[in-house]
């Protein structure tokens, strides 16, 4: 198919303004407390709220056979963030996605540069000007600065540009942090020195990488206490490619740079095709990484970002299957997990909390 300069212009705009977002879908995190609501309920969402070009609903996932019930889940977040500052700037400072400034000026250099680490420019020598991620959250997974553990209803203190538009209802409105969330029964019953499996999945892919933490009940939900926590993975995940079928995946861990130091993170495994540059320009069309598994290189056209079989802008039937390792040296008690996503081309990192019980 031949894409003209006239779609790779309506690509580039649509691009500029999309937001990345993620859902925890299991365990059932607080964030997703408007699905106790008729109109949210059952992976629904009123009219008004659906997204435009197509028509979807916010949060849309797939959960194996059952109903993806994540409601809103995926409009908690933190926008206007770089590695090395104090706090995020909630879009402030300009656009977050993609973002190719220091944001703070903080001068804090990348430590996540290996090539096969990164997501998206991976043919960019770091420190390069070409290498114009260097300042995003997944260049030093874990450091970015967020408002809160847990997500901010819409990012941050108000609304910015793309699809980051929390519809307010009796649980939450935009600017509302996710850690004062009433706790939401997940029926999680995990066994100190067990694996256990995580599920969750990306709405709007911008690469890199992820980690699930613990903080026990009773202790203020702040960053520091899940930073105490993090929970190791247990080996490879697997994932739900677009037609159903669930392949397993030779997992990218990345555990140098990061913090809390050493901690083990996941790179997303899923590439992009397409992606606007901070100066205008644009590439398309081919994968940032080769795809786990066998995916033609789609092609969108002038309405829309699209998936592949496992790749893709704008994804509804991906999911991830994660196997951690349930820490041996815990007390049995009730805790919440958090999951993070510090994103690769925007300053942005998404945030998910859960409750579970420990015995």
């Amino acid at each position: 198919m031949r894409v003209t300069q006239a779609t790779f212009a309506l690509l580039l705009c649509f691009l500029a303004s999309v937001a990345a977002h993620s859902n925890l879908i299991y365990p059932k995190p607080r964030n997703a407390i408007d699905s106790l609501l008729p109109e949210w309920k059952g992976g629904k969402a009123p009219v008004g709220a659906h997204w435009q070009p197509h028509g979807d609903v916010p949060c849309a996932c797939k959960n194996d056979t059952e109903v993806c019930d994540v409601a809103q889940t995926c409009l908690w977040f933190t926008v206007g963030t770089s590695i090395g500052c104090k706090e995020p700037d909630g879009g402030g400072q300009g656009g977050a996605n993609p973002n190719a400034k220091d944001r703070c000026h903080s001068g804090m250099n990348a430590t996540n540069n290996n090539p096969l680490h990164r997501t998206i420019n991976r043919d960019a020598i770091a420190f390069s000007k070409a290498d114009w991620t260097r300042w995003n959250p997944w260049r030093a997974p874990g450091n970015a600065p967020v408002y809160d553990p847990c997500g901010r209803a819409g990012g941050g203190p108000q609304v910015t540009g793309g699809e980051g538009v929390y519809t307010t209802t009796k649980f939450a409105k935009v600017g509302d942090m996710g850690s004062k969330l009433p706790k939401l029964d997940t029926g999680a019953l995990w066994k100190t020195g067990s694996t256990v499996e995580t599920k969750w999945s990306i709405r709007a892919n911008h690469g890199g990488g992820y980690q699930y933490r613990l903080c026990a009940a009773g202790s203020n939900l702040t960053e520091e206490c899940f930073q105490q926590t993090p929970m190791p993975f247990a080996g490879n995940s697997r994932m739900m490619v677009a037609n159903g079928s669930i392949v397993d995946l030779n997992s990218t861990f990345v555990s140098e740079g990061t913090l809390p130091a050493g901690s083990t993170w996941q790179m997303v495994p899923v590439p992009g095709y397409v992606i606007g540059s901070p100066k205008g320009g644009f590439t398309c069309c081919k994968h940032w990484f080769d795809p786990p598994c066998y995916d033609p290189v789609p092609v969108p056209n002038e309405n829309e970002l699209t998936e592949g079989m496992c790749s893709g802008e704008w994804i509804t039937n991906i999911t991830f299957y994660d196997y951690l390792r349930v820490p041996e040296h815990l007390k049995p008690g009730e805790y919440t997990l958090g999951f993070r996503w510090d994103c690769e081309s925007s300053a942005q990192v998404w945030q998910s909390c859960a409750d579970i019980t420990i015995a």
